[in-house]
């Protein structure tokens, strides 16, 4: 006992200093996107360093997202803030902060399929564009040489009768992913992305989130001929009208 409280212990200290060091690392992260934003939206600014401004803020927001990725990683149980929203607008929030990630592969296509209606849930805003923000970068990743990602919304009977549940639904039309490696796809630090920016975190931050931090569902499908699908159910959902 008193081992596993030293373990225990250890573990927590290095958390708190990988936190500490994370934190450091965006505050100078913020000033680069800041002026490399700003030379970007510069008329008077060359083509060329546009070109090199717009490369900077993107890395800038890679290293950001994987920054907040190791964050929730380390420290897993940070407690949701439920407010009603309108699921549609956290999504075109997550498109929105994603473009510079999506016009960086301009052979990747998004689709949206939403459901006609706002769809109002009690749910966190932050951590579901940190939910969507995941499953984008991961179906990009997945597409190096181009394809389409759909993302859909529609209500779906919930768990209970009277109950009516909101399901996002993720497609892409990536890499295959062979019968072995799918019980693994949730594991941290699994990736079949080796080379491509994946560090195995994503999948494994947005099923915590999802499961542990809103208390929904998140399912696996596989998408025929090719690519994965990501179900997330909020169940029940507040729906508007």
């Amino acid at each position: 006992l008193e081992e596993r409280a030293n373990r225990t212990s250890r573990l927590s200290a290095m958390g708190e200093m990988a936190a500490k060091i994370a934190h450091e690392i965006r505050n100078p992260l913020g000033s680069i996107e800041l002026f490399a934003s700003t030379l970007a939206n510069d008329v008077e600014v060359a083509v060329e360093s546009k070109v090199v401004a717009e490369h900077i803020s993107s890395g800038v927001k890679s290293i950001d997202n994987i920054i907040s990725n190791l964050l929730l990683f380390i420290l897993p149980e940070q407690k949701a803030s439920f407010e009603l929203i309108d699921i549609h607008d956290s999504l075109k929030d997550s498109l929105f902060f994603s473009n510079h990630l999506i016009g960086s592969n301009e052979s990747v296509k998004v689709v949206s399929d939403y459901h006609l209606e706002p769809i109002l849930v009690q749910g966190d805003p932050e951590l579901l564009k940190q939910t969507y923000l995941n499953l984008i970068l991961n179906a990009i990743q997945s597409m190096p040489n181009g394809g389409n990602l759909t993302i859909s919304t529609r209500r779906v009977d919930g768990r209970k009768q009277i109950a009516i549940a909101t399901e996002i639904r993720f497609t892409d039309t990536g890499c295959v992913i062979i019968n072995a490696d799918m019980p693994r796809i949730f594991d941290p630090f699994f990736t079949t992305k080796r080379g491509q920016g994946g560090s195995g975190l994503g999948l494994h931050i947005v099923y915590n989130l999802i499961t542990r931090q809103l208390g929904g569902t998140l399912k696996l499908l596989r998408v025929s001929p090719h690519g994965l699908g990501f179900t997330i159910i909020l169940d029940p959902s507040i729906i508007k009208g």
